[in-house]
């Protein structure tokens, strides 16, 4: 059944592998078994239940709570020819009539449902009568009430194992710490569940927090780096949004508004037009995002402090989900803190109010963070990264640093006379050695840490004690009111002796740094995404859904010029070949002839190459098309899995098939020994015996190689 997975994946999605955990999940639910998959956004969940639902026998019902992105992944699904559809409140009675016709029909191989849809009692019926490949929850964190996006309606999924227990269920999330985790699986009823969890580093997004003054201001410098580009920007409040989106309009961007006080109508033609390129600048309450696929947002913008790493986390991973660069910027403010304190205030349960002040304070730790910004992120979801990234504001302008050990180590002794029972700043006030009536009544003025570190102040203190948590001497226990405890690491400071360090509490935050370049030729992405345009307009569905900018970026670079070619490009599955491949050819035909002529030496720009031999193979083709994204000997032969010997016969069958290849460059410094060697050789000696008298070894295909490229500019 893998194999057969592997076949779907290539030929249906254009996909020559899967992703490690992707494998994984789909051996998983092709052996009908449940699973719990954590994997960021953009890290290829669809896949996980898409590929299965082809395979096994039923349909495959995808519950989701987002209806307005039913119908884009149900759109990017026929592009690549399957056969799938979606039945919620948007679909009027006729076409939801049709919809269920056509899974009892048996011709769906997955269809989206939305969660209170599918747990009526005439639908559950629909599905006691058809064969059910599978079922995928989707933003399965709306299940838990730890989840930053809890939905009532989710909580009663936990039906669909009573009632089909036999069918495998998949629960898929991006954002969800252990806790989240943990309650996903109870609320899900999920039994011999295997877990799969991902990394959550998206290394593709540069993350960057500055100080807010004048955000509109802030807002254009930014945008300024970004020409053309999609992308989001997140306001908290209704007014700030129609401020900001009026401002934008004003300099000149295709900039529109979207909030819940919108009528419907209105919300959907944005949402639209965003989808279509017809809007590039989406200014938003987080009401909008969650619903969108779009693969190509490359910024998202944080005009105000999220209300918790998980939406922050969730927010900016809107942004290169096709694993190209992009940039998250988050404005930091003091008085947004305040604003979001209030909101909080506002809500009614006490534990969920509770909860909800430690994953702020989590936010500002973020934001005042003066150590690596991933390594913050990934943390506060247990992950450690060994490393810095280098792709964020502090590593690219790093805070100045100086030995922290000590401070480090009387943090940390503090943390373990305190046992574990208390948070962040009452640590700091037993460090600092304040007289405050909760000490006294602790008695913990007596404790020989009490005092240790009266000459600092509370925010160089509070610096510390999230820096050793960001760097995993300490942890937070969400759990318990954000208390600190020691972790494992915390021994090579207290016993072994590690030296730390630390970095210099400064109020303030980065600043500009070098604008992030792309890997693509952007005049000739501009014309193919303008025929990807003209495509996407005829059919009625999104840019995007057509062909990712990952394929637009790697035709590009490759240029192929046969649908042969084009179909090792990424993304290219065979039905998109069919449908779209020829329409790219002319216009990419156009350009290889052009950056050949460009290529080429003033020595032999004039020459043209007569083929000797005949036409390249599809495997030559994909060589000659990674030779011009100008990767090196080694990396062509790695990625084309040959060895030096396989590629030099590749580059032999290019030559003689007429294709300009920089055989002295490939040759190396005894090209010229050789053409020489060739030029002053008897005219009656073999080819076996000029070799033979050369004054250096060389290997037979090199040779050859400048052989055939001698005969082709000699004919020529």
């Amino acid at each position: 059944m893998m194999r057969e997975a592997q076949k779907i994946l290539k030929n249906v999605f254009g996909y020559d592998d899967f992703r490690p955990v992707q494998k994984d999940v789909v051996a998983t639910m092709l052996a009908g078994d449940n699973a719990f998959v954590l994997m960021p956004t953009g890290g290829g969940k669809s896949m996980c239940y898409q590929v299965p639902s082809i395979i096994r026998k039923g349909t495959g019902i995808i519950v989701s709570p987002l209806i307005s992105l039913m119908k884009d992944q149900v759109d990017a699904l026929h592009s690549c020819g399957v056969r799938a559809a979606f039945y919620n409140s948007s679909l009027k009675a006729a076409e939801a009539r049709e919809v269920l016709e056509t899974l009892a029909a048996g011709k769906l191989d997955l269809l989206y449902v939305a969660p209170e849809r599918l747990l009526t009692e005439a639908f559950l019926k629909h599905l006691h009568e058809i064969d059910i490949a599978l079922f995928a929850v989707d933003e399965a964190h709306c299940v838990s009430q730890w989840g930053h996006d809890f939905r009532p309606e989710y909580v009663k999924l936990g039906l669909l194992h009573e009632l089909f227990p036999n069918t495998p269920m998949l629960a898929l999330t991006a954002t969800a710490d252990e806790h989240t985790r943990e309650d996903i699986v109870r609320c899900l009823s999920l039994t011999n569940v295997k877990r799969f969890v991902s990394s959550f580093d998206r290394p593709n997004i540069r993350y960057l927090v500055t100080q807010k003054s004048n955000p509109l201001r802030q807002l254009l410098e930014f945008l300024h780096d970004w020409p053309d580009e999609s992308g989001i920007v997140y306001c908290l409040s209704r007014k700030r949004v129609e401020e900001a989106a009026v401002h934008l309009q004003r300099h000149g961007l295709r900039a529109a508004a979207y909030h819940a006080g919108l009528p419907a109508k209105q919300r959907e033609k944005v949402q639209d037009d965003f989808l279509r390129d017809r809007v590039r600048v989406i200014v938003a309450t987080i009401a909008f995002g969650m619903g969108v696929d779009k693969s190509n947002v490359r910024f998202v913008i944080h005009h105000d402090i999220p209300k918790s790493i998980e939406s922050y986390y969730q927010e900016t991973g809107r942004a290169g989900r096709d694993g190209l660069e992009s940039e998250a910027l988050l404005l930091y403010g003091a008085g947004d803190i305040s604003l979001v304190r209030k909101l909080i205030e506002n809500v009614e349960s006490q534990e969920q109010r509770r909860i909800e002040a430690h994953k702020l304070n989590s936010m500002v730790s973020f934001s005042e963070a003066l150590t690596c910004r991933r390594r913050v992120l990934l943390g506060y979801f247990g992950e450690r990264l060994k490393h810095d990234c280098g792709n964020c504001d502090i590593c690219l302008d790093p805070p100045e640093t100086f030995d922290g050990t000590n401070l480090a180590r009387l943090a940390l002794a503090c943390v373990r006379e305190l046992k574990g029972h208390f948070g962040m700043g009452y640590v700091v006030d037993v460090l600092r050695g304040a007289n405050t009536s909760r000490i006294r009544e602790h008695g913990h003025s007596k404790l020989t840490a009490y005092g240790s570190g009266s000459d600092l102040s509370q925010d160089e203190w509070t610096s510390i004690l999230r820096q050793l948590v960001h760097h995993s001497f300490l942890v937070q226990d969400v759990s318990h009111h954000g208390a600190l405890r020691l972790a494992k690491l915390a021994d090579d400071i207290l016993v072994a002796g590690q030296s730390v360090t630390l970095a210099k509490f400064k109020p303030g935050f980065r600043r500009g740094l070098k604008k992030i370049s792309r890997q693509r030729n952007d005049d000739l992405f501009h014309k193919l995404a303008e025929i990807r345009k003209d495509l996407a307009n005829r059919e009625g569905i999104a840019p995007h859904a057509v062909l990712s900018d990952v394929t637009l970026s790697q035709m590009s670079l490759s240029l192929p010029s046969s649908i042969e070619a084009m179909s090792q490009i990424s993304g290219m599955g065979q039905h998109k070949l069919e449908t779209y491949g020829e329409a790219f050819l002319p216009i990419l035909r156009q350009h290889e002839g052009e950056a050949l002529e460009e290529k080429a030496k003033p020595t032999v720009e004039t020459l043209k190459l007569v083929a000797k031999g005949s036409a390249a193979n599809d495997g030559q083709l994909r060589t000659w098309d990674l030779y011009k994204q100008g990767l090196d000997s080694d990396d062509i032969a790695a990625q084309q899995g040959i060895s030096e010997t396989g590629l030099m016969k590749h580059f032999i069958a290019l030559v003689r098939a007429g294709h300009h290849v920089d055989v002295e460059k490939v040759v190396g410094e005894y090209f010229s020994v050789i053409m020489e060697a060739l030029d002053d050789a008897d005219p009656h000696a073999s080819l076996s015996e000029v070799k033979r008298d050369l004054p250096v070894e060389i290997s037979n295909e090199a040779f050859r190689l400048a052989l055939a490229w001698r005969e082709a500019i000699g004919e020529a």
